[in-house]
C-alpha cells in the first residue's frame, strides 16, 4: 500500500489508511476498474503478444495475417464508438462496462474454436464490439460520471495501474499458454471475463445518474455534440492521433527499430522492455504531482520532448548512448501523453461533456491507432530506420503545433469565460 500512503490531502484521494481508502466510492472504483482493465487488456489485445506464434502455426496462418488481428479489432472499435456514444448517455456507462464484459466472453470463446482465418478474424471483430464497450474509453467515462470535477485525478490514478498490465498479462498468459495451449487461453479468458468481469461492473461499481436522468441543463450529455467547439476536437484529435500513431507504431517495432541499427539482439530486447519502466516512472510522477498541472501542461510538455529524442536516435546513430538516451526521452513523452490524452478534454469540456467528447474522439484516434503499427513496419522493412524516424518526427511536430494551438485556445477561452 505504498501508493496508497502517497496520495496527497487533496482531490478525490484523500491520504488515509487502506481501509479507508476502500470506503471512498472514487477509490474503490478506480481499484475495480483497474482490475478490469488489466484482465481486459490482457485478455482482448496483449495475450497475442505470447500466443501469437502459437496460433500461426495452429491455424496455417503467417505470423503477419495472425498480427492483423489487433488492427481489425481497433476499426471495429473506431466504427462502434458513436453507438457507444448513445449507450453512455441512455444507459450510463457502468451497463456499458458490463455490457462489453458480457460480449467478450464469446468473442474469446470464438477464438478457442476458430479453424481458419475467416472464423479467426469474426472474433477479433467481436472483440472490437466488446472493447468499444468495456476498455479505457468506458472506464474513464465512468470515473468522469463519478467524480466529476475530480475526474483528471481518477483517471489518473487509474492509468497509473494500468502501466503493470503487460507485466501482470504476459507472464499468465504464458503459465497458461504452457498448461493449457493457446485456446484454452482464450477459454479460461473468457470465463474470467464472465465470471470477474462482469459481477465487478455491475454489482461493485457504484450506480450514477445516466445522462437520461439528469436535469437538461447547458451541460447536458445528449446535448454536448450540438455544442462541442470544432476547432478544440479537431485540435485534440490532431494532437492525440499523431502522437499515438508514433507510439502505437513504434509499440510493435521498437525491438527491430534498435536491431536496425546493429544493436545485439539482447540489447534491442531489453532496451526495448525498459521503455514501460520508464512509461509508468512519468505516470507516477504526473499522479503524485496531484493538481498542480493539467492535461494540457502535461500533453504539451510531452510534445515538446517527443522530437528531442527522435532526433537523438537519428543523429546519434544507434550508438548506446543515443538509445539509452533516445529511451529516457520516449519513455518520458508517450507516458506523459498517454495520461495527457485521457485527460486534455477536461480542460475544456465539463466531467458531464466527457462521454460526447470521448466519444467523438474515439473513432478517429482508434483508426489511426489501427493503422501505426502494419504502417511502421512496412517502412522500417522496406525503406529502413532513417525513413521511420523521419515520419515520426514529421509527425511529432504535428502534435506539437496542435498543443501550442490548444493552450493558446486556452488562454483565450479562460479571458473570455467557461467553455461550454
Amino acid at each position: 500500500m505504498i501508493l496508497i500512503s502517497a496520495l496527497p490531502d487533496s482531490g478525490p484521494f484523500p491520504k488515509a489508511s487502506a481501509m479507508q481508502f476502500l470506503r471512498s466510492p472514487v477509490s474503490r472504483s478506480v481499484l475495480i476498474l483497474s482490475i478490469t482493465q488489466i484482465i481486459g487488456w490482457g485478455a482482448l489485445f496483449m495475450a497475442i503478444s505470447v500466443t501469437g506464434e502459437a496460433m500461426a502455426a495452429d491455424l496455417g496462418l503467417s505470423r503477419a495475417t495472425i498480427f492483423l488481428g489487433p488492427t481489425v479489432m481497433l476499426v471495429v472499435m473506431a466504427v462502434c464508438s458513436p453507438l457507444v456514444g448513445y449507450l453512455y448517455r441512455r444507459y450510463g456507462a457502468r451497463l456499458v462496462l458490463a455490457g462489453g464484459a458480457l460480449v467478450a466472453a464469446p468473442g474469446l470463446w470464438l477464438l478457442a474454436a476458430s479453424g481458419g482465418p475467416v472464423s479467426y478474424f469474426i472474433a477479433w471483430g467481436v472483440f472490437g464490439i466488446a472493447g468499444a464497450a468495456c476498455l479505457t474509453t468506458s472506464a474513464h467515462v465512468f470515473l468522469a460520471e463519478l467524480a466529476g470535477e475530480g475526474a483528471r485525478r481518477a483517471i489518473g490514478a487509474q492509468m497509473l495501474f494500468m502501466a503493470l498490465a503487460p507485466s501482470l498479462s504476459w507472464p499468465a498468459t504464458d503459465f497458461l499458454q504452457m498448461h493449457f495451449g493457446w485456446r484454452g487461453v482464450s477459454v479460461i479468458y473468457g470465463c474470467v471475463m464472465l465470471v470477474v468481469c462482469l459481477p465487478l461492473h455491475l454489482f461493485a461499481l457504484p450506480k450514477t445518474a445516466s445522462a437520461t436522468s439528469q436535469p437538461r441543463n447547458a451541460s447536458a450529455a445528449d446535448g454536448a455534440a450540438h455544442r462541442l467547439n470544432r476547432r478544440v476536437v479537431l485540435l485534440i484529435t490532431m494532437a492525440i492521433a499523431l502522437n499515438g500513431f508514433i507510439t502505437w507504431g513504434f509499440q510493435l517495432v521498437v525491438i527491430d527499430l534498435f536491431r536496425s541499427f546493429n544493436v545485439a539482439d539482447y540489447l534491442a530486447v531489453g532496451f526495448g522492455s525498459a521503455i514501460g519502466v520508464v512509461q509508468m516512472s512519468a505516470r507516477l510522477f504526473d499522479f503524485l504531482g496531484g493538481n498542480r498541472w493539467n492535461g494540457l501542461a502535461t500533453g504539451l510538455v510531452a510534445a515538446l520532448i517527443m522530437p528531442v529524442c527522435l532526433i537523438v536516435l537519428t543523429f546519434g546513430g544507434g550508438a548506446e548512448w543515443s538509445i539509452l538516451l533516445f529511451l529516457l526521452l520516449y519513455g518520458l513523452s508517450s507516458g506523459a501523453m498517454s495520461v495527457s490524452r485521457a485527460t486534455l478534454p477536461l480542460v475544456f469540456f465539463a466531467p458531464a461533456d466527457y462521454a460526447a467528447v470521448a466519444a467523438r474522439l474515439a473513432l478517429p484516434l482508434n483508426l489511426a491507432f489501427a493503422a501505426a503499427p502494419p504502417f511502421f513496419t512496412y517502412v522500417l522493412t522496406s525503406y529502413g530506420n532513417r525513413a521511420a524516424l523521419a515520419i515520426a518526427f514529421v509527425s511529432s511536430l504535428g502534435t506539437l503545433a496542435s498543443m501550442l494551438a490548444l493552450q493558446r485556445l486556452a488562454k483565450s477561452r479562460d479571458q473570455a469565460g467557461p467553455a461550454g
